[in-house]
């Protein structure tokens, strides 16, 4: 899926940042048992309407009906997985609710469903003393976030749950099969990306989402990947201090709408409450959407 040599080559630098943890849990020592396990999310604070999805303007005047306001929602596939541990991924699929009539220019902040909040429980972030114990697995958490805007038909959960169950499968065959590598940045890298990017686009999967539907259809103005790290402690600050100014590469998914682009995303890790900014532009509107990584 990663076709460009670009996208590829800020995605390696991405995955290098895992290869640190990779190093740190070498040692075959065994100073402890498994950390305490703990509950985190992934949520939506606030959003943005920059330029409205919905309006159809002719000479400057909105035209469109009933008005010329966007009704966004959120739709995220949460994953996660534990490096080594055989059958433990999981995605799934959080719809949130969909926000009041929201005019051009506009801000919102989100409350109770329409937040889209992903839970992620049982987490056991590992710092580095207990990264050296090697029967401690490493969680890899995210959401692959789709900004969409309603309208007639919802048409965009049948794509979302493919996905997911391209995620789970993935995961389970590449990262829950293998092992951390020894500090071999290039195996993790590779693992990474086949896990997370190269069976996204599968349209088999999703040609029900792609059917024509007369602008009926709900919108999906772009996709982002957010990915979190299940380190704590001194390795989380570690990991926080390489993945510093790191982006998401945009990644182009060809001849669909669903799955949408990638058009950025984030990394955190678990060591304190962290916030992401993403604007989505596509389907001739843009949302800016504003999130945030903590405690559940």
């Amino acid at each position: 899926m990663l076709r460009n040599r670009s996208a590829r080559l800020a995605l390696v630098g991405i995955m290098s940042v895992l290869g640190l943890t990779a190093a740190a849990c070498a040692p075959s020592a065994s100073p402890g048992g498994p950390p305490a396990p703990i509950n985190w999310s992934f949520k939506a604070n606030s959003m943005t309407v920059n330029d409205s999805q919905d309006e159809v303007r002719i000479f400057g005047a909105c035209v469109a009906i009933p008005n010329c306001d966007d009704e966004p929602y959120l739709l995220q596939i949460g994953f996660r997985v534990r490096i080594g541990q055989a059958g433990s991924a999981d995605a799934w699929v959080v719809k949130g609710d969909t926000l009041p009539s929201t005019s051009e220019g506009a801000s919102r902040s989100l409350t109770g469903g329409q937040t889209a909040q992903v839970n992620f429980t049982g987490i056991q972030p590992l710092d580095v003393l207990d990264a050296l114990n090697s029967n401690n697995k490493m969680d890899i958490v995210g959401t692959y976030t789709w900004a969409a805007e309603e309208d007639t038909i919802n048409s965009l959960t049948v794509g979302a749950n493919a996905i997911a169950d391209i995620f789970k499968t993935a995961l389970n065959s590449t990262l829950a099969a293998g092992t951390l590598p020894n500090g071999d940045t290039n195996a993790l890298i590779t693992l990474v990306v086949n896990a997370l990017f190269n069976n996204i686009g599968n349209p088999f999967s999703l040609i029900a989402s792609n059917i024509p539907c007369f602008g009926l259809c709900d919108d999906v103005l772009g996709g982002s990947v957010h990915i979190g790290i299940g380190a704590t402690g001194t390795l989380a600050s570690l990991i926080d201090t390489a993945i510093a100014g790191t982006t998401i590469p945009s990644i182009i998914i060809p001849l669909v709408d669903v799955p949408p682009d990638i058009q950025g995303g984030s990394i955190y890790t678990m060591g304190g409450i962290k916030t992401a900014s993403q604007t989505y532009t596509g389907a001739d509107g843009q949302h800016t959407w504003n999130f945030q990584s903590g405690p559940a």
